[in-house]
């Protein structure tokens, strides 16, 4: 064979593999626009079956056929979401959104689906597991996707009276989840094409339902989006054994991968997270670094893990202080008056609600926007946080990206209320309704009362040359440091560049008022306003 012969097979078999690949993309293409016409019909029949099955007075015979047309209306939907998964796939548009758990009670309740098949079939399924707990970072909606796939597949390859066991090792490194079957098995030709979109395997005289060919193909894509790796052992006639091997930890995810915060953090030894290509800095690691700059948040939580895990993913961008209960944190909050707080409402001594309920209607504290968290996720505990002023209100489990956009949207509001505030207050008169009419956030009643007497004691000092920050600290009864943070929380300013606006905002009055000839020069010397300044506009 010549070197033309050759160049001829080479380039038949590119085609033959560019074709094969643009057929699949049309099945592909085809089977999800379908999927996106069932998906409306199918949840308008799981809707109401799962509305009368909440009916207590329903007859038990309808009660069994209503449950077997909602097992399988659940496994169209769950057939259909599958061909879509693909499609995000295959798009790059599936994210990772991964969270630590127990893996042994969440593998024991995705077994209960099949009880009544293995029930109906004769096939005994069961677990083998260590009995302590087995702690996991993964996708749970995916992981969840790979297990049940893995299993359904030993069911439709099983026959009755024999077994399916799902067994769960681990080493220092690796998490291994065995499903083990004792099926018809596989031959090697039939191994090596397991994992291909479309591909199926049947048998006549097993009792299976026909395969669509994603199931295992899908599969493999979400175990390698965990970077983990799937293995297939299997002789004919004596069954097969799928193990998919996940690494411990959390490290080995992608930047982009979204970390999910719930109550379940467990693992002492949380390592740093990657976040867009940054270390996020541990516990230690943030209390030598903290900048003068950064905001500060209290976090007021008394799971310790939970509260060191938030730390963990918010130390780089924010000064973190830190209470295990309502009444600590009350007391940080008068002490240090951070930016903002965020709180568990499920706490001992003092609980959340408790702790909100305190410091908005401290007027030491009533600024600070306060984040509520609770596995609640009920309307009227949202509405009872809301009624005693909360900023926000996130539902366990939450994504960590998510808490941080909400941090740095209260934070970004804070401070265009700020800038309006100020604005209003120091604009002209000419220019205040225009001000005014903006669609603009407001001061609490409580922020409104505080800055209403601030102004008031500024104004009958204002000739007074020897009226200081201490003084101005003093008409409020705070202590000077509490009195600054207080007050560049709600304007930005700090007491002196808010003495000098103010100060300048009564010689502007009285120069439109052309009262300028009654307006005394030390006002304006103490504002430090220059000389030629005074001479163009007032001619004392």
């Amino acid at each position: 064979m010549d070197s033309s012969d050759i160049l001829f097979v080479i380039y038949r078999l590119k085609h033959k593999v560019s074709i094969e690949q643009e057929i699949s993309d049309i099945k592909l293409r085809f089977f999800t626009n379908i999927s996106h016409e069932l998906r409306t019909p199918l949840t308008l029949i799981t809707g109401p079956v799962e509305q009368l099955l909440n009916n207590k007075t329903i007859e038990d015979k309808a009660r069994e056929q209503l449950l077997i047309i909602e097992r399988n209306a659940n496994r169209m939907l769950r057939l259909v979401n599958q061909i879509l998964d693909f499609r995000k796939i295959q798009n790059k548009k599936m994210k990772m959104h991964v969270q630590q758990f127990d893996l042994l009670p969440f593998i024991r309740q995705i077994m209960e689906n099949f009880n009544y098949l293995a029930n109906e079939q004769h096939i005994n399924l069961s677990l083998n597991a260590p009995e302590h707990p087995v702690i996991l970072w993964a996708d749970i909606d995916k992981l969840e996707k790979i297990i049940f796939n893995l299993i359904s597949n030993a069911f439709k390859y099983t026959p009755k009276e024999k077994n399916i066991i799902v067994k769960v090792t681990e080493n220092e490194k690796i998490i291994s989840i065995s499903i083990i079957d004792q099926g018809i098995g596989m031959t090697k030709n039939q191994l090596k094409r397991l994992f291909i979109r479309f591909e199926t395997f049947s048998d006549q005289h097993i009792h299976t339902q026909e395969s669509t060919g994603i199931g295992l193909s899908l599969t493999k894509e979400l175990v390698e989006m965990h970077n983990g790796t799937i293995t297939v052992e299997s002789q004919p006639n004596e069954g097969s054994c799928f193990t998919v091997n996940l690494q411990k930890g959390n490290g080995h995810f992608s930047p982009n991968t979204e970390f999910i915060v719930s109550d379940d953090i467990m693992n002492k030894t949380i390592k740093p997270i990657m976040a867009n290509n940054t270390i996020i800095t541990t516990t230690e690691d943030s209390e030598q670094k903290t900048e003068e700059n950064k905001d500060s948040i209290l976090l007021v939580e008394d799971n310790d893990e939970l509260r060191r895990f938030l730390k963990t993913i918010l130390a780089e961008s924010y000064s973190i202080l830190e209470a295990d209960n309502g009444e600590t944190g009350i007391k940080i909050a008068l002490e240090q008056l951070p930016d903002i707080i965020i709180s568990d409402i499920m706490m001992p001594q003092k609980n959340g609600i408790e702790l909100l309920n305190e410091l908005k209607n401290n007027i030491s504290t009533s600024h600070i926007p306060i984040i509520l968290l609770s596995a609640k996720s009920s309307i009227e505990s949202k509405l009872e946080g809301m009624q005693y002023g909360a900023d926000d209100y996130i539902t366990k489990p939450f994504s960590a990206t998510y808490l941080k956009a909400r941090i740095h949207n209260l934070v970004e509001q804070r401070k265009r209320l700020q800038q309006i505030y100020c604005q209003t207050l120091f604009s002209p008169k000419s220019e205040k309704k225009s001000v005014k009419e903006e669609n603009m956030p407001v001061l609490s009643a409580s922020d409104q009362k505080f800055m209403d007497k601030l102004i008031q004691t500024i104004t009958e000092n204002m000739d007074n040359c020897d009226f200081s920050v201490d003084n101005m600290a003093l008409s409020v009864d705070m202590s000077r440091s509490n009195f600054f943070r207080k007050l560049k929380g709600i304007t930005g300013q700090s007491p002196i560049d808010f003495l000098k606006q103010m100060k300048m905002k009564r010689a502007l009055q009285l120069i439109e008022n052309k009262e300028y000839y009654y307006c005394p020069i030390k006002i304006l010397q103490s504002h430090k306003i220059r000389a030629d300044f005074i001479c163009e506009v007032s001619p004392f």
